[in-house]
């Protein structure tokens, strides 16, 4: 639960942005893309780091389906999540096993972690926009097992 700075106090709209992103989450760690982005505004743009222009959410839908078929296990584990003042903080690792083609490579059936921080701004219980900071190289890094 996230606290105010001044009074300590627990920060109420903190943890209902927390448990927002956390059953966004939970969806989209049953298998519901769909439910996933249902807490996204329809426009809401991600900044991925490396990247010049920010995802939109078509673009996470097709490559959550991607990463869904390519995955077996698929998990987005949470390591550290908090909030306050409508903007959630989140550190995360992505876990699964290479079962399919995922970016033009075949099934390696080894297993990823792959580590995330993101950072989601929500408004009216939805995220109106969030950054992604990642090493954008570590899953390819890690099915093609690159050093």
């Amino acid at each position: 639960m996230s606290t105010t700075p001044a009074s300590g106090e627990p920060d109420a709209a903190g943890s209902r942005d927390e448990d927002l992103i956390r059953c966004a989450v939970a969806k989209l760690n049953a298998g519901d893309v769909e439910g996933y982005l249902a807490g996204f505004f329809p426009d809401a743009p991600r900044w991925v780091s490396g990247l010049d222009r920010p995802l939109t959410i078509s673009d996470i839908r097709a490559n959550l389906a991607q990463l869904n078929e390519a995955f077996d296990r698929l998990h987005l584990g949470e390591d550290l999540l908090f909030g306050a003042r409508g903007f959630v903080c989140a550190r995360w690792t992505l876990r699964g096993v290479h079962v399919g083609e995922y970016g033009g490579i075949a099934a390696t059936h080894r297993d990823i972690a792959v580590e995330s921080c993101e950072i989601y701004a929500l408004a009216g219980a939805k995220v109106v926009e969030s950054w992604v900071y990642s090493d954008m190289t570590s899953l390819f890094d890690q099915i093609a097992q690159r050093p």
